[in-house]
């Protein structure tokens, strides 16, 4: 009898210790039996979502008016997106009563609104996304995103942003399980797309946010500094991270008068393009951190000593790098990084134009 109990009690405990990995809920209060609220309409008229309702969306809808959603309101999708073009959504969590995005088939929160028991489970790309096209003053705080990054147009995202969302605020939000598709067009698939649209951290900010269990979890603009308080990994699990883990950048056409700072040390920023940094420009590339080039093109040049700031610790290499900033490509150990994977460091002015290979610059053609 007592090696029985013995058994029931281990049995226990490892079920505890299996849920709390996989479980990617916070301390929270997750809203069960909720009022069902079908949304069918676009949403043309100041409207609020109330707490105490579960919004089940199951064909796209576009906003055109401002939308508040309360805390603890939930919002399940199946099959579809939500695009906002001249209004605005005004949506404020709190750490107890979180906003949440999520799919249809996920019963943790609000039940088991389509009635299916337990014959279905929710999956990345259940649901589209949501596509922040126009307006001014878009708040995300404390809001969840999961089961997101269905095929929308060539895109796979949880949140893209298009160049008329000029300000918007996105506060200790999650982007989880979001749907990859290693055949989308260059950064075409990344839970949250911020591309050109982000440009300056005072209009578009972007904090204390977590990417867990996606697949790029970010992309933006060369000229625009990430803050370091975002995470790259589960909050409640730091091992579950993201596949292809890092900071994807696009160079926007045309400069930008101002000093961006890639200080980001938890994951590698990485680029696909030649970077020309002229002008009053600076990228200030800090302490510890890692830079990888995705292509023998890809680099990065300077037509002055003070355009690009590189810490001696800071290291630029090939994409297929996997000794530093862990595996970026998300293909294991099947590529090796070579010389020329990547075109170089250069310099616009003096002698030799590109740095030679050295500790903290690997790989690059170096002619």
């Amino acid at each position: 009898m007592k090696k029985y109990l013995r058994f029931m009690f281990l049995a226990a405990i490892a079920i505890v210790i299996v849920s709390c990995e996989k479980d990617d809920i916070l301390e929270e209060e997750i809203p069960q039996n909720c009022n069902i609220v079908e949304v069918t309409d676009n949403i043309t008229t100041p409207t609020t979502w109330a707490a105490g309702n579960v919004y089940v969306i199951t064909r796209s809808i576009s906003i055109r008016n401002v939308l508040t959603i309360e805390p603890d309101v939930i919002i399940k999708l199946k099959n579809s997106r939500i695009d906002v073009y001249d209004g605005k959504i005004l949506a404020t969590g709190t750490p107890q009563k979180r906003i949440v995005f999520t799919s249809l088939a996920d019963d943790r929160y609000c039940g088991d609104n389509n009635g299916d028991g337990a014959a279905t489970k929710p999956e990345k790309g259940d649901w589209q996304g949501i596509n922040l096209q126009a307006g001014t003053g878009h708040v995300f705080k404390y809001v969840d995103f999961f089961y997101a990054g269905q095929n929308s147009g060539g895109f796979n995202n949880a949140v893209k942003v298009g160049a008329g969302a000029s300000s918007f605020e996105f506060d200790n939000c999650r982007f989880a399980h979001t749907l990859f598709n290693p055949a989308a067009s260059y950064e075409n698939s990344t839970a949250f797309h911020g591309g050109s649209a982000m440009s300056n951290p005072e209009m578009q900010k972007f904090t204390n946010n977590a990417f867990f269990d996606n697949g790029k979890p970010l992309y933006v603009w060369t000229h625009y500094t990430v803050n370091g308080n975002n995470k790259f990994h589960n909050p409640e699990n730091p091992q579950q991270k993201n596949s292809h883990n890092g900071i994807a950048m696009i160079r926007s056409s045309g400069g930008l008068d101002a000093t961006v700072k890639w200080h980001v040390t938890e994951v590698p920023y990485i680029l696909d393009e030649f970077v020309q940094v002229h002008g009053s420009q600076v990228i200030d590339i800090g302490p510890n951190v890692v830079v990888k080039f995705k292509r023998s093109s890809a680099g990065i040049s300077r037509n002055a000593e003070s355009n690009v700031v590189l810490h001696p610790t800071a290291i630029l290499t090939s994409y297929k790098d996997d000794s530093v900033g862990g595996d970026t490509n998300g293909d294991g150990s099947s590529t090796s990084p070579a010389k020329g994977d990547w075109i170089g460091f250069y310099n616009s002015f003096g002698g030799n134009p590109y740095y030679e290979a050295s500790t903290n610059i690997r790989y690059a053609k170096n002619p």
